[in-house]
């Protein structure tokens, strides 16, 4: 009788060998799952590189031939970023000593609302960022959900917010970099013209224009005078970037502006994949960034 149980019970035992690889390929998938969740919550988040780009362009007046600029844009406070992080964002870019600065808008999160001590600290900490000559700010779509702190906060901390205006920065020679802002696209805020006519003749000035949402480009493109450099931010590069092109997170605003460079009809443009984070507190092969451009005269 014990034998025949022996046997009887063999081929249970070889199944359930047979499903045990099964099961550890499952475990195996559960815990790379976890890690992935981890990893793009708690850890991608809370890094911060930096992007170096050399831009040489002919048009670009001599006396400004090796001229740093450091572009940060998309705080987003209060998702990802918080004091902790924004003190070492300032840091980091006071590392880097730009003769110009440049904030691409959206400090705010419009899903969040922000406290008196919570603006307070952004002026704060803000107000350490250094350059050796300028600092320029636009506004961001989501700025406008306290435009008027937005403004106080970054006046305060010594950047000149270019809402539909242009500042003329000369240094060496009597050639000028101009610098155009204009406000939100998606706000419908944006006024081209009036950015345009602060000064009289500026055909012959090398143009840098400032706005949050790349698609400024297509709207410039269509003037009789162009810039010759764009810098912008809110894509935040889709947050998650597929390693073949395309992004898992689209914002409106974005359109066909998914990557980080563009040149067209001789119009270069550069796009900050940001700091923070909008919506989905995540992101994947797209660590936080400052961008830094050395302007060649070649």
């Amino acid at each position: 009788m014990e034998e025949f149980q022996e046997i009887e019970n063999q081929p249970v035992k070889e199944k359930e060998k047979k499903r045990n690889p099964f099961k550890l390929f499952g475990i195996i998938l559960i815990l790379l799952g976890i890690l992935f969740y981890l990893y793009i919550h708690f850890i991608e988040p809370n890094m911060l590189v930096t992007h170096e780009y050399a831009i040489i362009d002919n048009n670009l007046p001599y006396s400004f031939h090796g001229i740093k600029i450091v572009h940060f844009s998309d705080i987003l406070y209060g998702s990802t970023m918080n004091e902790k992080k924004l003190e070492k964002m300032v840091t980091k870019i006071n590392q880097l000593k730009p003769d110009i600065l440049v904030f691409t808008g959206d400090l705010f999160n419009s899903t969040i609302q922000l406290n008196d001590d919570a603006k307070n600290k952004l002026k704060e900490v803000l107000s350490k960022l250094t350059a050796t000559y300028k600092k320029y700010a636009v506004i961001g779509d989501n700025d406008y959900i306290d435009k008027n702190s937005y403004m106080e906060i970054m006046e305060s901390a010594n950047f000149m917010i270019l809402n539909n205006k242009s500042d003329l920065f000369y240094y060496g020679g009597n050639d000028p970099l101009l610098f155009l802002g204009t406000n939100s696209l998606l706000e419908k805020e944006n006024d081209i013209e009036m950015a345009n006519t602060n000064y009289e003749d500026i055909s012959s000035a090398y143009k840098i224009w400032l706005n949050h949402e790349p698609i400024i480009l297509d709207e410039l493109l269509n003037r009789f005078v162009k810039p010759n450099l764009i810098l912008a931010g809110h894509t935040l590069k889709g947050l998650m970037p597929l390693p073949f092109g395309g992004t898992l997170l689209k914002q409106n605003g974005v359109e066909n502006y998914e990557s980080v460079y563009y040149n067209k009809q001789d119009v270069k443009m550069y796009i900050s994949s940001g700091l923070g984070t909008y919506k989905y507190n995540a992101r994947f092969l797209n660590p936080p960034s400052i961008n830094l451009y050395r302007l060649y005269q070649y």
